[in-house]
């Protein structure tokens, strides 16, 4: 095994006619070693760490000087995360994520902008899509932890300012835009624009925090529904349930409050509230402040 963790560190970092001297390949099976006992039950190969390891250092001097000014062990942890290794995000959860939500709190402490911001962070950070993780950009020459909570500031920032968006009297344009769609269900486009809107707010606030995260990954970011599995360590299948949860819930209570708010014949009903299901994921988008999927 020492072997082949020298050997992949080599390919990374030296020209493999170079080789390793004694001292770097104690080095090598030390920091492997450290990174093991720091996080019992994280499953990792050592030449996959020792690939990581050798990707972070570009100096081709100095070998063994540099994995010793290295966070080894946040390294290990950020590698076996960047992979998928479920006790590493279990370790990443409990140890790594507070810290984070405190650093969103700084910029607002309100319950729900916290949940947002971690969860988009959690995708951004851990989830892989045609690229590696974010995480796998982490090099190790701070603490992870700190790393991770510049990460959150910037991330609450940006929504920060995004946050006028998501007012619900923008709503309204949506509503316009879905009914005007279709000339049969126009006329009604005064009558029912603002109860609509108020109704449809009111069924979304309804909405669980991981209700509204997971609709925020599907339909905004375009994590898949495996992806949001493996985040939440539950199966596809439970996800699309999920999905499907939130998108009745959200149906049924629009129904219910719209019914009591207008007066309708019940066909015009039924056609204004089938076109408002045709665009129940642009509704969601925009009401998550964010520009709908293509």
């Amino acid at each position: 095994m020492a072997d082949e963790v020298t050997s992949t560190f080599i390919e990374q970092t030296i020209s493999p006619e170079v080789g390793a001297s004694p001292e770097l390949e104690a080095r090598l099976a030390a920091v492997v070693e450290e990174g093991r006992e720091a996080w019992p039950g994280v499953e990792l190969a050592p030449k996959d760490f020792a690939a990581h390891l050798g990707a972070v250092i570009s100096d081709e001097m100095g070998m063994v000087e540099a994995l010793d000014e290295l966070r080894i062990t946040d390294l290990y942890l950020a590698c076996a995360c960047g992979r998928g290794d479920a006790a590493a995000l279990r370790y990443f959860e409990s140890q790594v994520m507070p810290r984070a939500a405190a650093a969103v709190a700084r910029v607002d402490a309100l319950p729900q902008f916290i949940d947002e911001v971690c969860a988009d962070l959690r995708v951004r950070l851990l989830v892989q899509d045609e690229r590696a993780p974010d995480i796998m950009a982490y090099i190790g020459r701070g603490p992870l932890v700190h790393w991770v909570q510049v990460a959150a500031m910037r991330a609450a920032t940006s929504r920060k300012r995004k946050r006028r968006r998501e007012v619900p009297m923008e709503l309204p344009d949506v509503v316009d835009s879905l009914l005007t769609i279709d000339p049969e269900v126009a006329p009604f486009a005064d009558q029912i624009r603002q109860p609509f809107a108020e109704v449809f707010t009111q069924a979304l606030e309804k909405l669980t925090p991981r209700e509204r995260n997971v609709l925020r990954m599907y339909l905004i970011d375009g994590v898949s529904a495996e992806g949001i599995g493996k985040m939440y360590r539950v199966h596809r299948a439970t996800v699309a349930r999920w999905i499907t949860k939130a998108r009745q819930k959200v149906h049924r209570e629009t129904r219910r409050g719209l019914a009591a708010a207008v007066e309708m014949k019940a066909g015009s009903f039924e056609s204004v509230l089938g076109m408002m299901w045709n665009g129940i994921d642009l509704s969601l988008a925009t009401w998550l402040g964010e520009d709908p999927p293509n």
